[in-house]
């Protein structure tokens, strides 16, 4: 078994079967604790002039250390370490603090061996069922089962989620994480004035801090990490020697180089997932495309549940316009990540490009009902509809995508298809009145 793994799109323990991902009927709460309890941490520190002992729950999100917790547990306490399950201890640094959203990233100086998977809170509906392992005061590693009682709250002038999901002190910073197994919140603590509900933060509120620090989010393009990994003990010289091409190909800015250096990391180690689809990304970016393909191939065989594998074949295959293909990788994806989005507006912008308007505008449809402010899918319909020649949805729909995103660079251009499009409408509204 690998002792270590570096994800540069989806961040998953290597080797984990497809089977134990999957959406079950029901919460398999000891499957959920066997494959999370160890991503967990006990945060202690001190908190400075009071000199007050400080005890808060985090997760583990990457290889290379990186913590999620809640602000108000960490914000100015001192000596901050983490303890996980088996009794490891990690000294803790403070990398960002937001107290507004009620967010911090810490990073361990140690590489740490377990680490959550990333979930997409946004796909969460109410009577959804939760688990959380947190580490309430002197009852360290705690697992609680809830559900999702509302989607649509605020804290803050941020969204979160009101669960109902036991919370004691101590809990703040607790993972909160789906059926699948997926991290998608993080305990903020009791209301006050009504102790039974317990605000959950979605951890979607954390990604524009994690994509700052290079970290990978569901729903996003799937770049190649910036960090480079450090070895853990007694591990084999292969490995070893897969690393350090690893962290060369990570390391370097010329894309024939990454791939040379991604191509001998898996020629030490065949079953290094990362390596395999971070030699696609080079291969793909260095126009080698027949052998990014390949690599994607294999990353796909040793990883079958990896959404990011069939999107970024998919993005391939548009660009050497095999549409036929690019669809069958963007279902392949829709099937992987059904209530994400994005996996719905690539396999429209497929449909779109092969002239086949119609379940186009289906899969644009099914992304923005499944995020109404996705602004990319509003555009794509903008466009789809105008192909089609329906300027009143057009309008309507890149209306929408300006009110979205009213900096966009593309503003001028979709002002300017915006006004040929209402110019024929002002005529008909001005002819009906007449009539």
């Amino acid at each position: 078994m690998m002792r270590f793994c570096l994800i540069a799109g989806i961040l998953v323990a290597l080797g984990a079967s497809a089977d134990a991902m999957a959406a079950g009927p029901a919460l398999d709460v000891e499957r959920l604790v066997q494959e999370n309890e160890s991503c967990v941490l006990v945060i202690s520190g001190i908190r400075p002039g009071t000199g007050a002992e400080v005890q808060s729950s985090g997760c583990c999100i990457a290889p290379n250390g990186y913590i999620l917790a809640t602000a108000h547990q960490v914000d100015g306490v001192e000596q901050l370490k983490g303890r996980d399950h088996e009794g490891a201890v990690y000294t803790l640094d403070c990398v960002k603090v937001l107290p507004g959203a009620e967010i911090s990233l810490l990073k361990a100086r140690e590489t740490v061996p377990h680490w959550a998977r990333l979930g997409d809170a946004s796909s969460l509906r109410s009577g959804a069922p939760l688990i959380s392992i947190a580490a309430p005061t002197s009852l360290d590693f705690s697992t609680v089962t809830g559900v999702v009682s509302n989607t649509n709250r605020t804290y803050r002038d941020h969204p979160v989620l009101q669960a109902d999901l036991p919370a004691s002190p101590g809990s703040s910073g607790g993972p909160v994480f789906d059926r699948n197994g997926l991290l998608v919140g993080l305990i903020i603590g009791k209301l006050e004035e009504q102790q039974w509900v317990t605000v959950v933060n979605p951890v979607n509120n954390a990604f524009p801090l994690l994509q700052a620090h290079g970290i990978p989010v569901p729903g996003s393009a799937a770049p190649v990490s910036t960090e480079l990994l450090v070895p853990v003990a007694n591990l084999t010289e292969a490995e070893k020697g897969a690393i350090d091409a690893y962290n060369l190909g990570v390391s370097s800015p010329d894309p024939s180089e990454k791939a040379t250096a991604y191509q001998k990391a898996v020629q030490l180690l065949p079953a290094f997932y990362e390596a395999w689809f971070n030699l696609g990304v080079a291969s793909a970016a260095g126009t080698h495309y027949a052998e990014a393909r390949a690599a994607y191939v294999q990353a796909e065989k040793l990883r079958p549940d990896a959404t990011e594998v069939p999107r970024n074949m998919g993005r391939l295959a548009l660009h050497e316009e095999k549409f036929d293909e690019a669809i069958a990788c963007f279902q392949k994806a829709v099937a992987l990540a059904p209530d994400a989005p994005q996996s719905y507006n690539d396999l429209g912008e497929a449909y779109r490009r092969a002239g086949q308007t119609k379940p186009a505008v289906g899969a644009f449809e099914k992304a923005v009902s499944l995020d109404s402010k996705y602004g990319q899918a509003h555009y794509n319909l903008g466009l789809t509809y105008a192909s089609a020649g329906d300027a009143k949805q057009a309008v309507a729909h890149f209306e929408a995508y300006l009110t979205l995103s009213p900096d966009a660079p593309d503003k001028n251009e979709v002002l300017s298809f915006l006004k040929k499009l209402q110019a024929p409408l002002e005529s008909q509204q001005v002819v009906q009145g007449k009539s």
